[in-house]
């Protein structure tokens, strides 16, 4: 009997013992006897209630994405469309803003010169692919009371001619293209000439200005006007001097900066009438 107490057996019991009167302890604390074979059973099966828990979810998941994958389509594909909408809102926004800009400047060019009648503000719908100096097509011809070439402007300043029209549609030569020929004039040294442009600056978006008659007081960042004539009105915003060179050494011409990139604009509107059009003295 003395060694029973002594050996492994009785050391297992001792054992189990104290962890089945800890379990009823805990038990008699957290909530009385009864709950004593539900904490074991709870215990043991824990992992496995975990594991399975976890199987389930998995499988609902995966069985969720095949059977509503069609749902999910549509509700993606209606979102998709929902947010275009609201990023073209939000552009078609930003678009009446700028015209808005755009046609109070006009208006403000009209109180200065009383003169003047617009055509309705004009969309360019295509940029000639062929034309090395930026021509384009508007969006209205002689059925709006546009003419052949009547001067094209922004609120920013001039942009050319129509140089083509039809019933509804206008093309216009730019004002960096060599067949443009307008009056200009520096506005503080007063220098008048001639804008002459080609192909070298045409692709680098610029004008040239020869034939100046005093050309020694030309300074760089100077604002350049048209002068009036037949085709342009005088007082329009044409640039301003970016570089002031001789020529063989000789003839002064001046490098012009548009005041509109005329690869860039968006929309315009048509002088089609001012005083002095077409008039030759």
């Amino acid at each position: 009997m003395r060694d029973f107490f002594y050996g492994t057996k009785f050391k297992i019991i001792v054992c189990l013992f104290a962890l089945v009167l800890g379990v009823v302890i805990y038990a008699a604390v957290s909530g009385g006897f009864s709950t004593v074979p539900e904490t074991i059973i709870t215990t043991i099966t824990k992992p496995f209630v975990e594991v399975s828990n976890s199987i389930s979810n998995w499988v609902e998941d995966t069985l969720d994405k095949f059977s509503n994958a069609d749902k999910y389509k549509n509700e993606n594909e209606e979102l998709r469309s929902k947010l275009n909408e609201l990023y073209k809102d939000l552009i078609d926004y930003d678009d009446i803003q700028s015209e808005n800009e755009q046609l109070k400047q006009i208006l403000k060019i009209k109180e200065e010169n009383d003169d003047f009648e617009f055509s309705a503000p004009c969309n360019i719908i295509a940029h000639n692919s062929n034309d090395a100096y930026g021509g384009f097509t508007i969006d209205r011809g002689s059925d709006d009371g546009i003419s052949l070439y009547d001067p094209v402007m922004t609120a920013d300043g001039l942009v050319g001619m129509i140089s083509e029209i039809g019933p509804n549609y206008a093309r216009v030569t730019t004002i960096i293209s060599s067949e443009i020929n307008i009056g200009i004039m520096t506005l503080e040294s007063k220098a008048v000439g001639v804008i002459n442009n080609d192909v070298e600056h045409a692709n680098a978006g610029e004008c040239l200005m020869s034939y100046i008659d005093n050309p020694d007081n030309i300074k760089k960042n100077e604002i350049i006007k048209s002068v009036a004539g037949v085709i342009f009105p005088g007082d329009l915003l044409v640039g301003t001097v970016k570089e002031i060179y001789r020529e063989n050494g000789l003839a002064v011409r001046v490098v012009v900066t548009p005041a509109v990139d005329v690869h860039k604009i968006t929309n315009c509107v048509v002088i089609t009438h001012f005083k002095g059009q077409g008039v030759v003295n």
